[in-house]
């Protein structure tokens, strides 16, 4: 995955972040406590692992966003590496419905309203992702999360949902990824948020030339 970039500014970007959250919130509303530990459109994790890994991500950006406006920056995404981030997973998948979708709501609010408070003067502050980014661009990375993992919910959020704004944001970092590092794989003729789903493995159709795993 390529540093994200966005032409919007920061303040409207946030509020699509913002967006995105409140809609998962509300798909979270109507999830049961069944739906929850069924299986997601992810292999080997329930709805319960997304919604749970979708709130570390958060305390995970949120102790980024913290670091820029503290300027003591968060030495790592997760600490323990890997296999901690895997445990709190693991960990969390089983709750009931409500205290996911409580954990969700407050450790997503909570990264929003960090985010908000990172100054233009703090916006090219270096952040400690796995790959050079700034603080500019620690919204985009949540957004990601937020509209991809919805999908993965496979609840009553759909491709064809995504904001148009977050396609075109995502293909426009993305698709010059695959064509510099995979340039024989043959980019399909796709409405845009088709072909976003194609180019990170959640293709809406079969037939399409395989891509390799996203992210590249």
């Amino acid at each position: 995955m390529t540093a994200p970039h966005t032409d919007q500014s920061y303040t409207a970007l946030l509020e699509e972040v913002a967006a995105s959250q409140r809609a998962l919130e509300s798909t979270l509303e109507t999830m049961t406590d069944q739906q929850a530990r069924e299986p997601s459109r992810l292999p080997g994790w329930s709805r319960g692992h997304v919604v749970t890994h979708l709130a570390r991500n958060a305390d995970a950006l949120n102790r980024f966003a913290v670091g820029v406006i503290t300027g003591e920056p968060a030495p790592e995404m997760y600490p323990g590496g890997p296999a901690a981030r895997a445990a709190a997973i693991e960990e969390g998948a089983g709750r009931s419905v409500e205290l996911l979708a409580a954990d969700f709501r407050f450790a997503g609010r909570r990264v929003i309203d960090s985010l908000r408070e990172i100054t233009a003067d703090r916006f090219e502050t270096p952040v400690n992702w796995r790959k050079p980014v700034t603080a500019r661009d620690v919204p985009v990375l949540r957004w990601r999360e937020l509209e991809i993992h919805h999908v993965d919910l496979g609840l009553d959020h759909a491709v064809g949902d995504w904001p148009e704004a977050f396609v075109d944001n995502t293909l426009a970092t993305e698709l010059p990824e695959l064509k510099t590092l995979h340039p024989d794989v043959t980019i399909p003729e796709l409405p845009h948020h088709e072909l976003l789903a194609w180019l990170i493995g959640r293709p809406t159709r079969t037939g399409l030339p395989s891509v390799p795993a996203w992210p590249f």
